[in-house]
């Protein structure tokens, strides 16, 4: 269990990773977060998220980044906060594109279109039948650092090429009710074990579906939670 300054100093360091994709050092997070302590108290507490496992050190003399359970405690702490809401504006432009669709194909494709701006992601919304996911945003990934070079995408692009294993792993990341988060190496799908995936169901039985997004596991898990789940329900209104 972190205490609250290390929580808060790992989600400094995670919010500047995602926004710049590079190493973080403890200078940084003290002038520019706020933290209200030292570098040299950062630094300690770096040392010590290093030592537990949330942060890694790619270089000897570079700053951290986070790891897949780093990752995990941030996500998971910003579910049980309560951090993650309705996002007035993402809510609204959902909704005029449900009022302005023709019908639901044309929902799905837009809502998918949608998510993969709004996230910088690739977005995925299935149509209740299950059939022909719709994917959108490829660009969206090569344009992200981690994913420069196309051998990187090659293993992610064989799971969105196999609609069998695309459907297996969306329906395992959203097996529970709400928006659920697989992290990296958490992914059951090996070719997975470098992105993310949030997802969430919407509807109710054969009614329903699932919408998602797959990005680094840089991503802004609040932003990828908040629209995902607002899509969600958007979509269950239908």
């Amino acid at each position: 269990m972190l205490s609250d300054r290390r929580q808060k100093v790992l989600a400094a360091l995670i919010e500047e990773y995602v926004a710049r994709a590079l190493p973080v050092g403890s200078r940084t997070l003290a002038e520019h977060y706020g933290l209200g302590v030292s570098s040299a108290t950062v630094r300690n507490d770096l040392s010590a998220l290093e030592e537990e496992g949330y942060i890694s050190q790619p270089h000897t003399s570079a700053g951290r980044v986070p790891t897949d359970y780093g990752y995990r405690a941030f996500v998971d702490e910003l579910v049980d906060s309560g951090a993650i809401s309705d996002d007035p504006d993402t809510a609204e432009k959902l909704e005029k594109l449900r009022n302005s669709a023709r019908e639901l194909d044309d929902l799905l494709e837009r809502t998918s279109r949608a998510l993969s701006e709004f996230t910088d992601c690739l977005s995925i919304v299935t149509p209740p039948d299950l059939s022909h996911p719709r994917r959108l945003g490829i660009m969206s990934l090569m344009r992200q650092p981690e994913f420069a070079y196309t051998e990187s995408l090659l293993p992610i692009m064989q799971v969105l090429e196999d609609d069998t294993v695309l459907l297996h792993v969306l329906d395992a990341t959203a097996a529970e009710d709400g928006p659920q988060v697989r992290i990296g190496k958490e992914n059951e799908t090996e070719q997975l074990s470098g992105v993310s995936v949030v997802a969430c169901r919407y509807g109710i039985g054969p009614a329903g579906g699932i919408v998602a997004v797959i990005g680094p596991t840089r991503m802004d898990y609040t932003k990828a939670l908040t629209a995902v789940r607002i899509a969600s329900k958007t979509l269950g209104d239908e």
